[in-house]
C-alpha cells in the first residue's frame, strides 16, 4: 500500500505539469491562429471593395511641424460604404501619433480638406458630406488641433441634395484672401431619389463669405463638368493671368449621358467664376492630377494619372510661344499600373520638380532629366491600398519625405536623405 501511495505521490505532479504544457501548446496555437486569422482578414480587406484615400499636408496643432489629414472611403455597393477621418499629428521629428475624428450621427462624409476657412491662424477642416459642406473650426490656443464637431460648426448647401461621392480642392478663387473650395462630384451616388438619374456627378464652388456672424456662404453649381465623373482636380494659375484655374481628371462613367472621359481645363475670370476653355485633352479615364512647371519655362504643366501610367502635358506659355493655358501631351508616358494619386516635388535637389506616383500598393518616384523628361528610379514604396500618401518635410530638415498612412492603424515614413535616397523611419 506504501509503494502505491508513493507512486501516485510521484506521478501527481508529472500529470499537473503535463496538463499546464497542454494549456500552454493550446493557447500558443489560438494565439497563432488568431494572427493568421487577422492577416488573412487584412488580405481580404485589401482585395475587396473600392478604396480612395486622400490626404492634406498642414500644421493641424500649431507646433510648427507638418502634420496629415487623412480621410479614407470604401465603398462596397450604391448603399454600403463607410469613412474614416484621421488626424496624423507630426510629434516634431517625423514620428506621428494618430487621431480618429469622432463623428457624430451625420457619418464622416466622403472627403475633406484642410485650411484656415476663418482667418484666425488655426488649420480648420472643411469635410463634404455628400449633398453639403461641413467647416469644422480648430479650437486654437491651448486646444488647438482639436476639432468640435458639437460646437463651431457650420453648414454649407450643396447645389443638388442627392448624396454623391466627390473630392474637396481649396484655394483662393476670388481673390478676397480668403480660402474657398471646389467639390467635383466624381463615381456615382451615395443614395438618389431619382431612379432615372443616368448623369449623377455634379460639381460645385464655395465662395468663402466668412463674416464671424455666422455666414459662410452657400455652393453654386460649376458650369462645364456638368454630368462629368471628376476623379480628381488641381487649382493652378495655368493662363498666367493672376487667378487660379481648374484642370479636372475626367473619367468616363459606367452609365450616364455623359461618357467623354477627356480632360477638361476651366478658366477663372477672377471672381471664382469658371469657364470650359473647349479642350478635350486624352482619350483614357483619368484618376489623378498635379500641376507644376515641369520644363523651367515659368507655367504650369499637368502630371495626369491614368490605369496605365501617367501623362505630362505641356502649358504652350512660355518658351513654347503659344497661348498660356493651352495644353500638348509630350511622350513618352510614365508607364505604371493602376495610377491613383501623383504628386509633383523636387525630390533629389536638383532645382526641377520629380514625380511620385501613388500605384495603389507602392509608390514609384520618376527623376525629371529637365525639359519635363522623366526617367523611372529604382525606388519602390510598399504598402496596400488601405493606405493614402502623402509628401512633405516632416522631420524639418528642409527636404522633401514621403508618408503613407491606413486609416489610424499604421504608417510609414521615408526620409530624404538629401540626394533622392529615402531610408525608412527606424
Amino acid at each position: 500500500m506504501q509503494n502505491a501511495e508513493s507512486l501516485t505521490t510521484r506521478t501527481a505532479p508529472k500529470k499537473a505539469l503535463s496538463t499546464i504544457l497542454i494549456w500552454v501548446i493550446l493557447i500558443l496555437v489560438l494565439v497563432a491562429l488568431g494572427s493568421l486569422a487577422y492577416y488573412f482578414l487584412l488580405v481580404m480587406t485589401d482585395n475587396t471593395g473600392t478604396f480612395h484615400a486622400a490626404t492634406t499636408v498642414a500644421d493641424l496643432d500649431g507646433d510648427g511641424d507638418l502634420d496629415v489629414l487623412l480621410h479614407n472611403v470604401r465603398q462596397e455597393s450604391e448603399f454600403t460604404a463607410f469613412s474614416v477621418l484621421t488626424l496624423w499629428f507630426n510629434q516634431g521629428n517625423g514620428q506621428f501619433i494618430a487621431q480618429r475624428l469622432d463623428q457624430d450621427s451625420n457619418g464622416g462624409g466622403w472627403a475633406s480638406a484642410a485650411g484656415d476657412m476663418d482667418r484666425d491662424g488655426n488649420v480648420d477642416l472643411l469635410v463634404f458630406m455628400g449633398s453639403r459642406l461641413r467647416l469644422i473650426f480648430n479650437q486654437g490656443g491651448e486646444q488647438s488641433g482639436q476639432f468640435s464637431e458639437l460646437q463651431d460648426t457650420r453648414s454649407i448647401s450643396g447645389p443638388e441634395r442627392n448624396g454623391q461621392y466627390g473630392s474637396i480642392i481649396m484655394g483662393n478663387l476670388n481673390n478676397d484672401e480668403k480660402l474657398d473650395g471646389i467639390v467635383v462630384g466624381c463615381c456615382g451616388r451615395v443614395f438618389t431619389v431619382d431612379l432615372n438619374d443616368d448623369s449623377p456627378n455634379v460639381s460645385g464652388v464655395w465662395l468663402n463669405e466668412w463674416d464671424n456672424k455666422g455666414s459662410v456662404g452657400q455652393m453654386s453649381t460649376l458650369s462645364g463638368l456638368e454630368g462629368l465623373a471628376v476623379q480628381d482636380a488641381a487649382l493652378g494659375d495655368v493662363d498666367n493671368d493672376g487667378d487660379l484655374d481648374l484642370f479636372a481628371a475626367v473619367i468616363a462613367p459606367s452609365e450616364g449621358q455623359n461618357r467623354n472621359p477627356a480632360d477638361r481645363v476651366l478658366l477663372n475670370d477672377g471672381e471664382g467664376n469658371f469657364t470650359d476653355s473647349g479642350q478635350r485633352l486624352g482619350e483614357a479615364d483619368s484618376t489623378a492630377v498635379a500641376l507644376g512647371d515641369l520644363d523651367g519655362d515659368g507655367d504650369l504643366d499637368a502630371l495626369v494619372g491614368h490605369q496605365s501610367g501617367a501623362v505630362v502635358w505641356i502649358n504652350q506659355g512660355g518658351w513654347q510661344g503659344g497661348q498660356a493655358g493651352t495644353f500638348i501631351t509630350a511622350l513618352p508616358t510614365l508607364d505604371s499600373s493602376q495610377v491613383r494619386a501623383v504628386f509633383l516635388a523636387d525630390l533629389d535637389g536638383d532645382g526641377d520638380l520629380d514625380a511620385l506616383l501613388d500605384e495603389r500598393r507602392r509608390a514609384t518616384i520618376w527623376w525629371n532629366e529637365g525639359l519635363a523628361s522623366f526617367t523611372e528610379s529604382r525606388q519602390h514604396f510598399n504598402y496596400s491600398k488601405r493606405y493614402g500618401l502623402a509628401v512633405g518635410d516632416f522631420n524639418g530638415d528642409g527636404r522633401t519625405d514621403i508618408f503613407a498612412a491606413a486609416y489610424a492603424d499604421n504608417y510609414h515614413v521615408w526620409f530624404n536623405q538629401g540626394d533622392g535616397i529615402f531610408q525608412a523611419m527606424p
